[in-house]
């Protein structure tokens, strides 16, 4: 059997960056932070929204949101907070210290998405 203790492994904290990025573009209620994008950007513009800092087996998440109105703002918030954490720690074997999110505006929804958010708050009543 070969010695696994041999060599070592890196995670990149762009890796780190992008399991956030995809996170966060998977939860109902989140815009681009530039006008005229439907949803959160993914790839190489979501670096501007999401900060992550690895330090040894510790991350630190910072990101920045723009929540579609109607959306309740600290449910959307807290979702964004667990599903990062969930899916770092999942994906990476990291450990995620803190997730800060910082609520950027909050944005007219579009027309198909404001009938959703019409059947959504008929639900949560």
């Amino acid at each position: 059997m070969p010695d696994l203790d041999r060599g070592s492994v890196g995670i990149s904290r762009d890796v780190v960056t992008a399991i956030a990025g995809i996170a966060i573009s998977e939860i109902d209620g989140i815009a681009n932070l530039r006008s005229g994008d439907t949803a959160f950007r993914r790839g190489e513009g979501m670096r501007r929204y999401v900060d992550t800092n690895v330090d040894g087996d510790a991350v630190t998440v910072t990101a920045r949101i723009t929540i579609v109105h109607g959306y309740p703002i600290l449910r959307v918030a807290k979702q964004v907070q667990a599903r990062i954490k969930t899916e770092i720690e999942r994906m990476t074997g990291l450990k995620v210290n803190a997730v800060n999110v910082d609520v950027q505006k909050l944005v007219k929804p579009e027309s198909p998405l404001s009938e959703q958010i019409d059947e959504w708050d008929e639900d949560e009543a």
